[in-house]
């Protein structure tokens, strides 16, 4: 624990030089972000070999945002994530569940990005807005692009960074929505009601298979409703692939397709509200993990308690394996946090998250079933 604090105030000090907009038209931001992680299981081991129950991880990442923006509707987009560690992660040694705790990019995601020779950029584009009349407007995105800032967004459940931290609660996993690859975006604007397609290029999740590339194209509507109990958003999307290598047989080639709804509604303005996601994904490929999934959750405003910055979120997450998978029966995700801001001053601000999860992957047989709790701190300072 004493080497990630040192890392931490190493990483974070020369974050105050920046400045988040350095002209009308530039402007720089970002956060830095340290976790650590204990892991206690209740059944099963985090280490086989050794039957241990118990294991701790950490990670600091750095996020760095540049926006240019030469225009009122034209803007440039570059962003950049530097880490040091990979907490809990699946590709991790020892790491003895499906569901990350931890959904922010790692050092393991930002080495070879989705297989290019390329570290650290995530997000390269550039973006036109075409305004109509008054709140309507047709907005074009290509370049770099992650596919999460148009589908199943949520106002409760949709940052790694400043609510949930397990991937089951972030986004839809079903969705294999695609990241950090080239792509094109359109999104349309009327009042209330949004429209958003999506296509990319991207890659087969297994480095080893002949075939890797495939295209991913999503769709989005969305209705946002005003009522006496607030603000809520209720949006549907489904998406396709073209083909997805998902089998040693060379001549094995399936498509993944799914559908999926995300809302969230205040229930008290300001103060209280709800999310609800559901997901369904076609099985048909070999290599599906999960083809049906369900969450939903609240959260808090510190407003309650004199602290509107503070909040307070718990979900819970339900993904069912198709039966085809002889091991895995289905997942199971409950996650409870709490944020304190710890201070601002500027362009700086900082806050402290304390959060518990509880997975659990229960398999066909019983005695393979693993299951643990997960205690975690985060610090942030955004910038």
């Amino acid at each position: 624990m004493k080497k990630w604090f040192i890392f931490l105030v190493v990483l974070l000090f020369p974050v105050s030089v920046f400045a988040a907009d350095v002209t009308d038209w530039l402007s720089v931001s970002g956060s830095a972000t340290t976790v650590y992680q204990w892991l206690h299981m209740t059944k099963g081991y985090v280490d086989s070999d050794t039957n241990d129950k118990t294991k701790d991880r950490g990670s600091a990442v750095i996020d760095f945002n540049v926006s240019l923006k030469p225009t009122e509707n034209d803007e440039f987009f570059l962003r950049a994530s530097f880490a040091k560690g990979s907490g809990f992660h699946s590709e991790s040694a020892n790491y003895p569940f499906v569901l990350n705790p931890n959904a922010d990019d790692l050092f393991v995601d930002l080495r070879n990005i989705n297989g290019h020779a390329r570290d650290h950029l995530q997000e390269l584009w550039y973006s036109h807005r075409f305004p109509i009349e008054k709140e309507v407007f047709l907005k074009l995105t290509a370049g770099i692009i992650d596919s999460t800032a148009f589908i199943d967004d949520n106002a409760y459940a949709a940052d790694e960074l400043q609510q949930f931290m397990n991937e089951a609660l972030v986004h839809n996993p079903l969705a294999n929505l695609p990241s950090y690859d080239a792509g094109v975006a359109a999104e349309f604007e009327a009042g209330k009601f949004h429209l958003r397609v999506v296509g990319m290029r991207s890659k087969n999740e297994n480095e080893t298979m002949d075939v890797k590339r495939y295209n991913w194209i999503g769709a989005q509507i969305g209705y946002k409703l005003e009522t006496g109990l607030g603000e809520g958003n209720y949006r549907i999307y489904g998406y396709t692939t073209n083909k997805k290598f998902e089998n040693w047989d060379a001549d094995a080639y399936k498509a993944l397709k799914g559908i999926g709804v995300s809302f969230d509604q205040q229930l008290l303005k300001d103060t209280l509200g709800a999310f609800f996601r559901a997901g369904w994904q076609d099985d048909s490929a070999q290599r599906v993990n999960y083809n049906r999934m369900v969450s939903l959750g609240l959260n808090l405003n510190g407003s309650v308690w004199g602290r509107k910055d503070d909040e307070v979120g718990v979900g819970y997450a339900y993904l069912k394996t198709p039966s085809k998978n002889e091991e895995l029966k289905h997942s199971q995700v409950f996650e409870s946090y709490v944020k304190f801001k710890l201070f601002s001053y500027k362009f700086l601000s900082s806050d402290i998250t304390l959060d518990y999860q509880y997975i659990r992957d229960t398999a066909r047989e019983s005695d393979n079933t693993k299951a643990g709790h997960v205690y975690g701190v985060r610090f942030n300072i955004n910038f």
